[in-house]
């Protein structure tokens, strides 16, 4: 197994936020982490980035994360945190070059590896029409895309992303989405998004995990959560479910709230 997190709890003073939480993942797996506000996933995901104190073990290739040094981690695990605040005057260009910080010592110029992973994150991102536009220039669509482009130039085993989809209208976070997902397939990288878009994680995530009270309470593949009611339980409230015309997958609508 590439991750195992075992037993983690995260307080926030006298406040448990999350409780007991426990699974593992492997290299290829496009897990999406679903549930109500309130529920832990965002403490999870920074849990897992080593961001946040925790009680338990949280293993990468059977390495304690509490044991990687700054540098260790940067190479291992990449966190895209929701809205990404990344302005600072950057260029996209510097910014992805800056992603390559875990490799190089500081003021050292790029290497030739380094010019490589920026160039191939930038063209699985289509980043390369807008590489001398600054950050703050940039649509919400086209800024998503290139702190992605971040996390594929940095070269981690593992991308953790909040929400990714904020923001963006329903073409862009498809895209997104597909481009998400590709990471974890052709790339063979562990993807972990946190997401209150529940269709897009059926339709794209090969795993899902649902939170709630900062408990998992499921574990499963998206074909097994649409043939229970782990939704209804955890949002208190009734879903309609259909299949999807085109793919054939099966979608949730909110419907009678108790």
């Amino acid at each position: 197994m590439m991750i195992e997190v075992s037993d983690i709890s995260v307080f926030a003073g006298k406040k448990q936020i999350i409780g007991s939480v426990s699974f593992s993942a492997s290299a290829g797996e496009n897990i999406a982490i679903i549930g109500p506000n309130g529920a832990g996933k965002t403490t999870l995901l920074k849990s897992l980035a080593g961001l946040n104190g925790f009680l338990g073990d949280i293993r990468i290739s059977g390495v304690s994360i509490r044991n990687m040094d700054s540098i260790q981690k940067g190479k291992t695990v990449s966190y895209i945190p929701q809205g990404g605040d990344v302005d600072g005057g950057f260029t996209v260009r510097s910014f992805l070059e800056l992603a390559r910080y875990p490799y190089r010592r500081p003021w050292e110029p790029l290497s030739i590896d380094d010019l490589k992973a920026v160039d191939d994150a930038v063209s699985l991102t289509d980043c390369g029409n807008f590489m001398d536009r600054e950050l703050g220039t940039l649509s919400g669509g086209e800024r998503q895309r290139v702190l992605i482009a971040g996390a594929i130039a940095q070269d981690c085993r593992i991308v953790l992303l909040d929400e990714p989809g904020s923001f963006l209208d329903p073409v862009q976070r498809e895209l997104i989405s597909r481009l998400v997902s590709s990471i974890a397939v052709e790339r063979k990288r562990l993807v972990l998004t946190v997401t209150h878009e529940i269709n897009d994680a059926l339709n794209h995530a090969s795993r899902i995990l649902v939170m709630s009270g900062g408990s998992l309470v499921f574990d499963g593949t998206p074909e097994k959560l649409a043939a229970e009611n782990v939704l209804e339980s955890v949002f208190n409230a009734g879903f309609v479910k259909m299949d999807n015309p085109v793919t054939g997958k099966t979608v949730y609508f909110p419907g009678v709230l108790k």
